[in-house]
């Protein structure tokens, strides 16, 4: 079972944690500790991470982030790794809110017309991954927003998985794109959560803009986290063993284990 130390997991419903002045909780106490009291409202919290961490590495980590802003009628906008699919997505986020919850405060950004069609998918290609017209796209991206926010505007999670900009942009064109999102997101206060995959020719521009930075990686404990920006040591991250998932904890990683770059 992938996970150090995973707990029996327990249905009763997410209890979010409350958010410090200009801070957004992550939903891990451990992790807020770390932090400060949480992220910074409207700051980039980066994670790079190596090829050995999947997307249920991810989703141990994130998920509370994610639970935290939907147990307080926020919205989560995504755009997630090419591995991920949005009904994927949409199901593992479903077993700990209700699917009324996530398809009115989640959407999904899609730019290869994948699952066409559904409610939260937000597509910008046809069927056969042709892009959308850029008027029809801008359109489809500020209705997507305003669902996001609700009636009362709330500050909503930006997720980016860079590798999809970096692929079907190239770096210049996704370095400009990245450069005017992280600025609007940080005027509004959302909170961007990027996920930086190695070999991607926009890391180090990527990288700058980032406000804060982690990094992941899966050791023979577990999932690793280790703090760059603040600097942390490494901690196994693992299911919280009196909650159960998705709460979450994090283990000082043993000595030797977790620490390269």
């Amino acid at each position: 079972m992938r996970g150090a130390g995973q707990a029996k997991q327990k249905s009763r419903e997410w209890e979010p944690l409350v958010d410090p002045d200009g801070r957004f909780s992550s939903g891990i106490a451990d992790f807020d500790r770390l932090l400060g009291g949480g992220f910074r409202r409207g700051s980039m919290a980066l994670f790079t991470m190596d090829d050995s961490v999947g997307i249920e590495d991810l989703d141990l980590l994130l998920m509370p982030t994610y639970l935290n802003f939907l147990y307080q009628s926020r919205g989560i906008l995504a755009v997630i790794p090419s591995r991920d699919s949005p009904h994927e997505f949409r199901s593992r986020l479903t077993r700990y809110a209700t699917r009324r919850r996530f398809d009115t405060r989640v959407r999904v950004v899609d730019y290869v017309g994948e699952d066409l069609g559904l409610s939260y998918v937000v597509n910008l290609a046809d069927s056969e991954a042709k892009p959308l017209p850029k008027k029809a796209a801008i359109a489809k991206m500020v209705a997507a927003e305003k669902q996001v926010q609700g009636v009362r505007e709330r500050p909503f999670i930006e997720l980016h998985a860079f590798e999809v900009f970096d692929t079907l942009l190239g770096k210049e064109k996704a370095l400009k794109m990245w450069y005017y999102g992280i600025k609007r997101a940080r005027h509004v206060g959302n909170l961007v959560i990027g996920l930086l995959g190695p070999g991607l020719e926009s890391a180090a521009g990527v990288r700058r803009m980032a406000d804060a930075e982690f990094s992941l990686r899966r050791d023979e404990v577990g999932l690793v986290v280790r703090g760059l920006r603040p600097s942390f040591p490494s901690f196994v991250v693992t299911a919280d063993p009196s909650k159960g998932t998705p709460h979450v904890a994090f283990v000082p990683s043993p000595t030797g284990t977790g620490t390269r770059p």
